[in-house]
């Protein structure tokens, strides 16, 4: 089975079908945190499926722990028809299908005396794809993007969240008294009228002050003895006593 494997270029094939998924899963994986940290900067708008998921579970609530939040977030996160955790663990296993195939060639190789420089064409092919993909995930550098999406997300929880739940809170104490905070044409119409019909009431107050003021003081002018009785800060306190009796 070995010597037809190696007759047949089986085991290259196999390193070389192995890169392509590495190169594809990479590709999805890096695509997905790429998306994800640009709509860190247009939360208003976003792009990726992921993040308008995130922002309609966390509206309108406190998350208290941003970090575990974000990070159980990214385990079920999907790119390509695939969850991101999953993509990861396929590249680990394509590096380790690479080492297995060469090592199944080696023995074969040994097994059956091939010329050396089969088993060379193996190990260039093997450590090369091996080589590749490692080095691709370090120019890629996935795991800092995490980082910074995880740090993005908690200064976001840290700050807007705050904002937005105080301002709901101020909203409701503000709903909670409609007469100082209208909020609708109809709660002004109301309020104006209330206002105007206050007014009124005032005005109308003061007109009789005024009238029974003007009534004693006549009654004190056709008398002597009564002419004068009250000083400008007993008559002060005389209006004072009135509009609170007619109130």
């Amino acid at each position: 089975m070995l010597q037809i494997c190696i007759d047949m270029n089986l085991f290259q094939y196999g390193m070389i079908a192995a890169g392509i998924v590495g190169v594809w899963c990479l590709f999805w994986s890096n695509h997905f945190y790429n998306m994800a940290i640009h709509d860190l900067k247009r939360k208003d708008k976003p792009k990726g499926k992921w993040t308008a998921r995130i922002l309609e579970e966390s509206k309108g609530r406190q998350i208290d722990n941003a970090d575990s939040f974000i990070r159980t977030r990214l385990s079920d996160a999907r790119q390509g028809g695939t969850q991101i955790g999953r993509l990861q663990q396929v590249e680990n296993v394509v590096l380790c299908m690479c080492v297995v195939l060469f090592a199944l060639a080696g023995y074969g190789v040994i097994q059956y005396h091939y010329e050396m420089y089969v088993l060379w064409r193996h190990g260039l092919l093997a450590g090369s794809i091996a080589s590749a993909l490692v080095m691709l995930r370090f120019c890629l550098n996935q795991s800092e993007k995490e980082e910074r999406l995880v740090d993005g997300w908690r200064d976001y929880y840290e700050n807007t969240i705050v904002r937005d739940m105080n301002l709901v809170k101020g909203r409701a104490r503000e709903r909670a008294q409609p007469e100082t905070f209208p909020a609708t044409d109809q709660e002004r119409a109301n309020i104006k009228k209330i206002k105007e019909k206050r007014a009124e009431q005032h005005s109308r107050t003061e007109e009789q002050i005024t009238q029974i003021e003007k009534g004693i003081r006549e009654a004190a002018a056709s008398d002597s003895r009564f002419a004068g009785v009250l000083t400008p800060d007993e008559e002060k306190l005389f209006r004072e006593v009135i509009r609170e009796y007619l109130n």
